[in-house]
């Protein structure tokens, strides 16, 4: 059963004015339809003054009557064309034009939509044109068509142009948002959502889209069935559409454009020593030329020693400096100290913290053992675990984004990182949210939430 919804159908990235030119429903009109959805008699449901009510006594607000309707399984899923930017492509700069600045609920949408992408910690970014440093382009336009709709990608180059209905204007500037993130999306090569049955979104009716030439392929890491709100990226918003990204559209473009180390914070911002007992934590950092400072260990050093100087000593960049990536170990209880790449270290005795470059060194701790919670605020840090056991039956609050006191293990199982016979997960810390939201997964049960002070997502290390 799915949520029947006010509700601007977009076909193929394409938002309409109602569907089939039926105009938006109103509150009561709405109320009643969700009583029906939920399994009221028809004869039972009364409006009076305003008002609807049910069982001649019982007035029904909007909220109640949208409680009643069974929310569906899963979450949102996410889905790419064939095609999708290449790596040359860094800035995209989308043009508008004189037409459609004209318009300034569509002007401020696209300011917005920008605003969107940019905040999501993806590899490209995006500015409002016309400017410099492009490395791809993209018209912004309106037009006649009574729709809106967007290209795909093609030769590595984003969708070359976004089209808009000035219809759009007689809706909020959510809405406007909305779409316009919504038609980016495709222009990066996402396809709908729930393109197999687009009544998840529209009340129009079911409606399976095709390959249309473009091909449908799952991104790796996201799930694979769609709800209601679950992602902009659905065939159709609703009048309830706030014009962000969901947690699940984030995952998503982060999967398909990580962000790439570069305007890293300067090693010696870090204090090491303090994030003893954080192991297998992970810091990105930038070095510059090494200075020479004092290194003990080899391989594994201790938290103290010069993070550039032992970087070099490592061979993990050269002696002009580079971008090192730090994972926190226990304490050793010897170091020894050699020569190489042209530096010294020192032997050292037992000494309670220690850290490595890159993801090798000891095998990872159990995810029962990690306290995810501790990591609060340090934000994109990544903590490799593994589950050698699902204890099915602890408790996990959201999907996609978990809130931080949630079961590593069992989350990692409801997003179908790992069996339950268990394997190796990569959390990675992020701001607390607003609100989670509970879904059913692969036999696994989570539960919604409200606002919570810390999250992390699970996938393969």
């Amino acid at each position: 059963m799915f949520k029947q919804v006010t509700a601007l159908a977009v076909t193929c990235g394409a938002l309409l004015v109602g569907c089939g030119n039926e105009g938006p429903l109103t509150e009561q009109e709405e109320i009643v339809s969700n009583l029906i959805e939920a399994g009221f008699p028809e004869d039972d449901i009364q409006v009076i003054d305003g008002a609807v009510y049910v069982g001649g006594d019982g007035r029904v607000s909007l909220a109640a009557s949208r409680e009643m309707l069974q929310t569906p399984e899963g979450s949102a899923e996410q889905y790419r064309s064939n095609n999708i930017v290449g790596s040359s492509v860094t800035r995209i700069c989308l043009n508008p034009t004189a037409a459609f600045n004209s318009y300034p609920s569509l002007s401020q949408g696209l300011d917005d939509a920008i605003a969107n992408y940019n905040g999501a910690g993806i590899r490209l970014t995006f500015a409002r044109g016309p400017t410099t440093g492009c490395t791809a382009n993209i018209s912004v336009e309106t037009w006649d068509g009574g729709y809106s709709d967007a290209e795909y990608p093609a030769n590595g180059a984003p969708g070359w142009r976004l089209r808009f209905t000035p219809l759009l204007v007689n809706y909020n500037a959510d809405i406007n948002e909305h779409t316009i993130t919504h038609e980016l999306g495709h222009a990066l090569g996402f396809r709908h959502s729930d393109y197999y049955n687009r009544y998840i979104s529209c009340p129009s009716g079911p409606q399976v889209e095709g390959d249309e030439g473009v091909g449908i392929n799952h991104i790796p890491g996201t799930p694979t069935t769609a709800v209601l709100y679950g992602s902009v990226m659905n065939s159709c918003p609703d009048l309830q559409a706030t014009g962000e990204l969901t947690s699940s559209d984030i995952t998503a473009l982060l999967a398909l454009y990580p962000p790439v180390p570069s305007g890293l914070p300067s090693c010696s911002n870090y204090n090491i020593p303090s994030y003893r007992g954080q192991n297998n934590s992970q810091i990105q950092c930038a070095c510059g030329a090494a200075s020479g400072g004092a290194v003990w260990g080899t391989d594994i050093y201790t938290d103290d020693s010069d993070v550039c100087t032992a970087a070099v000593h490592a061979g993990v960049i050269p002696a002009s400096g580079g971008n090192v990536t730090l994972t926190i170990r226990p304490g050793q209880g010897s170091y020894t100290g050699t020569t190489r790449n042209g530096f010294s270290t020192y032997s050292y005795g037992a000494w309670d913290g220690s850290y490595s470059f890159g993801g090798g060194g000891a095998p990872p701790p159990e995810c029962s053992t990690v306290n995810v919670m501790a990591y609060r605020g340090q934000n994109g840090t990544q903590l490799r675990c593994n589950c050698s056991t699902v204890p099915y039956g602890a408790s996990v609050w959201g999907s996609d984004l978990y809130t931080d006191d949630s079961n590593v293990c069992v989350a990692a199982a409801h997003m179908g990182v790992i069996t339950s016979s268990g394997g190796g997960v990569l959390i990675t810390i992020y701001p607390g949210q607003s609100y989670y939201i509970g879904s059913t997964r692969n036999g696994i049960n989570t539960y919604p939430y409200g606002a919570w002070s810390g999250s992390f997502s699970v996938r393969w290390p």
